[in-house]
């Protein structure tokens, strides 16, 4: 592959995916996209804005369909899959952090981690625990029982990467998650997701336009003319 995949076992591919808008494919967002994903990686994409990266995104979180192209789970395609069978893959194999925290604030902040495992039928009894080791993980177990309103900005996203992971996905997609914050708690956020990467080995694709912290990844891919291009990475101990 073009953008220099892994030798590792992969078990996450996107192969060959185009996304196309307007009548006749007017506007072509992807052309031929590809990646392999293998577990405790971390993967940048970088790019101008409008390149389509958050479309890209969307697509392997199975939160968008791509207009032709393959998404492989474990050796099954994807979006060959019944609505039921996305959902699904979405909960339980995925955990998403955009850059806004999209929290309800009728919540506080345990209420919040707990909902995705709620919404799948899961009990509070079963899952308290868990949120409450994800809320100590990423330094906010003294702020669960606060309403979103009452945290800040970095709390607030701390929260939703917690979120992201009470279902134990394997694959975490972060779209500017440090990009509404100040330096200093960006980095912070940045440094959780990535100790969380390496211990959880979750398969992390993060957005940035943040070209230090891109460069600190496992790898660096640039999304550019619809294609990723392998640029530049360091390792996971750097």
């Amino acid at each position: 592959m073009s953008n220099g995949a892994p030798e590792q076992p992969f078990f996450f591919e996107a192969r060959d995916i185009y996304k196309e808008y307007g009548n006749h494919a007017s506007l072509q967002v992807l052309a031929g996209v590809n990646l392999r994903l293998v577990a405790g990686e971390m993967v940048a994409v970088v790019g101008a804005s409008g390149t389509g990266k958050t479309t890209f995104l969307h697509i392997l979180g199975a939160l968008d369909k791509p207009s032709r192209g393959q998404l492989f789970y474990r050796g099954e395609n994807v979006f060959e899959k019944t609505d039921d069978h996305l959902a699904l893959f979405r909960n339980k194999v995925v955990g998403f952090v955009f850059q806004f925290h999209h929290l309800l604030p009728e919540f506080n902040a345990l209420e919040n981690v707990l909902l995705p495992g709620l919404i799948s039928g899961q009990k509070r009894s079963e899952l308290a625990g868990y949120a409450e080791y994800l809320l100590e993980r990423v330094g906010v177990l003294n702020r669960s029982t606060h309403k979103v309103g009452e945290l800040s900005g970095g709390e607030q996203q701390r929260v939703a990467l917690a979120r992201a992971l009470i279902m134990k996905p394997e694959i975490l997609l972060a779209d500017e998650p440090t990009g509404n914050l100040d330096p200093k708690t960006g980095r912070t956020v940045f440094e959780l997701i990535r100790e969380l990467s390496e211990t959880l080995s979750l398969a992390t694709v993060m957005v940035t336009h943040n070209l230090d912290l891109a460069h600190r990844m496992t790898r660096c891919l640039t999304l550019r003319d619809g294609g990723l291009l392998e640029t530049q990475g360091e390792s996971k101990d750097s």
